[in-house]
């Protein structure tokens, strides 16, 4: 009688220190399961990031294009006045129009309907450019005589603003076109 009653007390503390391990091991469990789901909801996000990012690249892409095609065009139109989203040179003490510019503002940027059917394509994104000519300087290899002809060569630089499908990520571009 005696070594049964030793037994159900072993039994019985046994019966509680299973039930702790089983408590622990069900916490390590929800640990894991939570950071297991923190990582892939940040991954989620990374990817959206991402793709917004691209897509903003391409808007901001094709504006650059949009904006090459009238620095290469036959015949340019004229800089500054009514002609939005063409500049004329800045004072070298200025910072250049890109930086100062409130992008948002239609009136200042350049309007393009092909460009509009393009960006359309991409979700709800959005682009826009400007052409600044720049002040002329000497080509490199040029002489500097007075009874030598001058290169008439003028500069031209294209910016493109791209804003991805959340608005979250802005992508701007620039190209240098010499005519």
């Amino acid at each position: 009688m005696n070594m049964q009653s030793n037994m159900q007390s072993n039994s019985g503390s046994q019966r509680g220190a299973a039930m702790v391990i089983a408590l622990i091991m069900l916490l390590v469990l929800t640990l894991l399961a939570t950071a297991s789901a923190r990582m892939t909801l940040l991954e989620e996000r990374m990817t959206g990031n991402t793709q917004d990012r691209n897509v903003a690249f391409q808007a901001a892409e094709a504006a650059l294009r949009s904006g090459e095609l009238i620095a290469q065009a036959p015949v340019i139109p004229v800089f500054g006045g009514a002609n939005a989203g063409l500049y004329k040179p800045a004072d070298p003490d200025d910072a250049p129009v890109w930086e100062v510019m409130d992008w948002k503002d239609s009136a200042a940027v350049h309007a393009d309907a092909a460009l509009d059917a393009v960006v359309e394509d991409l979700g709800g994104a959005t682009a826009d450019y400007i052409v600044e000519q720049l002040p002329r300087v000497p080509t490199p290899g040029e002489s500097l005589a007075a009874d030598t002809t001058v290169d008439e060569a003028t500069f031209y630089r294209v910016t493109a603003r791209g804003v991805g499908m959340a608005g979250n990520a802005t992508v701007t571009l620039q190209t240098t076109f010499k005519r």
